[in-house]
């Protein structure tokens, strides 16, 4: 009787070591699921998706993910996912974190944003720098990107502009130390969902100011230095558009040339056929035409990468730097209207004190109302004038702390600008020259091969 218990009871203890190896095994399981961060927000993940968003080799063509080793602060956007869930697909993509700033408890961070939570940040940056330029986001989807705005060279666009996007905000010397910025740069997804619901209360004073005052009317003192500043943005734009429009229409042309020189090389190929004595020649001369072919494709289809969006991108950049230039004239509406209502008052209480001091000129006449007297009205004035004069004060020195800061902002901004305009028209320029010499190149492999055969003809 002994042994059977005994036996019932090894038997129960291999049984619950079993048992507790499978749960182990799959505890392991999740853990490692977890940890691959192949989910977010409990959604089905798809990466690579079936035209491979995180190739490689795209990847590192991308000059903008190179991290700046030598900054105390660089950011990285690479390998996108596909995310699937019952009521939206969106991409998600990795924002790798170096960093050496006291206020970061760590080294490096990892974590997952989606286009959504870009858009968050940036009005949060706004909300909390209303002066300052927080740089452009790329557009939710063009037509194109609309009809297929899930495919690889769509997202490898996106991740581009959003390089740009994040390398513009870490390169500006206060937008980098933002709070809302390091929690976007470092939170897990649920602490980030957290943070994303609150809502402080200065950061809506400044909407409701921003709303408020939106329409008013032409400021009665116009600010010199600014006005500048806008009318060389209007020009600025109208030249790169104006730039944009023309190369655009010179690519289309290009295009339709590129359809008319694909007939020359069957052409010469089968001339050479029925001329045994020309054949070389007429050979050589399709096959520089096709390579001429080659060049102008290239040419054409880099238009959109080298010139095309960048200058539209830019366009929309100064866009932006024109509506931080109105949210200062919105503190100088307000500091106008103050004033202009303070000398009001100051005009009313010089007219009382007058009238005061000569009973002849006050006011005679049957009322069913009583009408306050001289002395109450003073009274209510010399409450009202100290508050007027305080709120003069305060919106002044807002005033000058937005023209301070937008003066500064704008300094950096153009600093940007010298940069960005110039590797634009470089790199505009530098596929020019790659297309004339593949075509100098192409023809003189064709003047190389029929040098001999005018020597030869010369010497006969």
């Amino acid at each position: 009787m002994a042994s059977n218990n005994t036996s019932a009871v090894l038997d129960i203890v291999t049984e619950s070591k079993e048992i507790a190896s499978i749960l182990k095994d799959h505890k392991d399981f999740d853990r490692s699921s977890i940890c691959s961060g192949s989910t977010i927000d409990n959604s089905l993940v798809q990466s690579p998706s079936l035209e491979s968003f995180s190739t490689i080799q795209d990847i590192e063509n991308l000059s903008e993910l190179n991290m700046d080793e030598n900054s105390d602060l660089s950011v990285k956007i690479d390998n996108p996912q596909k995310h699937l869930e019952t009521l939206e697909t969106y991409i998600t993509f990795r924002i790798t974190t170096k960093v050496a700033r006291i206020e970061y408890s760590d080294n490096e961070y990892i974590v997952r944003r989606r286009y959504n939570d870009f858009i968050w940040l940036r009005q949060k940056l706004v909300e909390c720098h209303p002066f300052c330029i927080v740089p452009p986001l790329p557009g939710k989807h063009s037509l194109i990107g609309q009809l297929d705005r899930y495919s690889k060279d769509f997202i490898l666009l996106r991740m581009k502009a959003l390089n740009v996007f994040i390398s513009r905000i870490v390169n500006h010397p206060i937008l980098s130390c933002n709070e809302h910025f390091k929690v976007f740069l470092t939170a897990k997804q649920p602490d980030f969902s957290l943070h994303r619901r609150q809502r402080t209360n200065s950061e809506n004073k400044i909407r409701t100011l921003s709303h408020s005052s939106s329409t008013h009317s032409a400021l009665k003192n116009r600010h010199m230095e600014f006005d500048k500043t806008k009318t060389y943005l209007n020009v600025l734009s109208e030249k790169l558009s104006s730039i944009e429009k023309i190369s655009s229409r010179i690519n289309k042309e290009r295009a339709d040339f590129i359809v008319e020189l694909n007939s020359y090389h069957p052409i010469f190929t089968t001339w050479a056929t029925t001329e045994p004595e020309l054949a070389n020649m007429l050979q050589s001369i399709g096959n520089a035409v096709e390579r001429n072919t080659s060049a102008q494709n290239m040419l054409v289809q880099s238009y959109a990468t080298v010139i095309g969006n960048p200058i539209r991108d830019f366009v929309v950049y100064i866009d932006v730097v024109q509506e931080t230039i109105k949210k200062r004239e919105t503190f100088q509406y307000a500091y106008e209207n103050s004033l202009e209502e303070l000398n009001k008052r100051h005009s009313e209480k010089d007219k009382l004190i007058a009238s005061s001091h000569n009973p002849s000129q006050q006011a005679s006449g049957f009322s069913l109302w009583k009408q306050p007297s001289c002395d109450e009205k003073l009274e209510k004035l010399g409450v009202y004038i100290p508050q007027l004069l305080k709120k003069v004060e305060a919106n002044q020195d807002s005033l000058e702390c937005a023209n301070e800061s937008l003066r500064s902002d704008l300094e950096h901004w153009q600093l940007e600008k010298q940069q960005c305009l110039k590797k634009i028209l470089l790199d505009f320029v530098n596929k020019q020259i790659e297309y004339y010499q593949a075509t100098v190149s192409a023809w003189e492999h064709v003047t190389n091969e029929l040098a001999p055969q005018n020597n030869v003809a010369v010497s006969k």
